[in-house]
């Protein structure tokens, strides 16, 4: 009985160091104030659609800067199409919309939430008098649309 033991012993003992991750294990400090962020590198796309309305969204990110492309097509209206430029701190998107509608280049704040595969965008609390939304600088206090952008194919 004891050779027996002892060769389930050393049966467990070789294929339990033969499922040994290839990768060793590290461990690092982080500062409480440390942001992180959720992005994988390359372009990142996202389609929301809520009822005929839809809207894409193509970014990346280069450490803290965001980058990339954002369309809305409102069913009967017309397209906006431009591009977004702006930083990233704790999954929130901070970002000029510069776009193109009617035949007008316009410029205006948007802010995102990443969560998961999806994306939020902040609902502005406000305009100002030149109709150029306005959102509360603490991101706990920001409201979000209810239907995400959802992860998916680039084009």
């Amino acid at each position: 009985m004891r050779p027996f033991f002892l060769f389930a012993g050393l049966l467990t003992m070789t294929f339990s160091s033969c499922q040994q991750p290839d990768k060793k294990p590290t461990t690092a400090l982080t500062d409480s104030t440390q942001t992180v962020n959720i992005v994988h590198p390359g372009p990142q796309c996202f389609t929301q659609i809520m009822g005929k309305d839809t809207a894409y969204l193509q970014f990346e990110t280069d450490n803290e800067v965001v980058t990339g492309q954002l369309e809305y097509k409102p069913f009967e209206k017309d397209k906006n199409t431009g591009t977004i430029s702006g930083t990233i701190t704790d999954n929130v998107i901070e970002v000029d919309y510069h776009y193109m509608s009617e035949g007008i280049m316009s410029v205006r704040k948007a802010i995102f939430k990443l969560n998961d595969d999806n994306i939020f965008e902040a609902k502005a609390e406000k305009l100002n008098k030149d109709g150029q939304p306005l959102f509360d600088k603490d991101y706990s206090k920001l409201q979000f649309d209810s239907i995400p952008f959802v992860k998916g194919n680039c084009r």
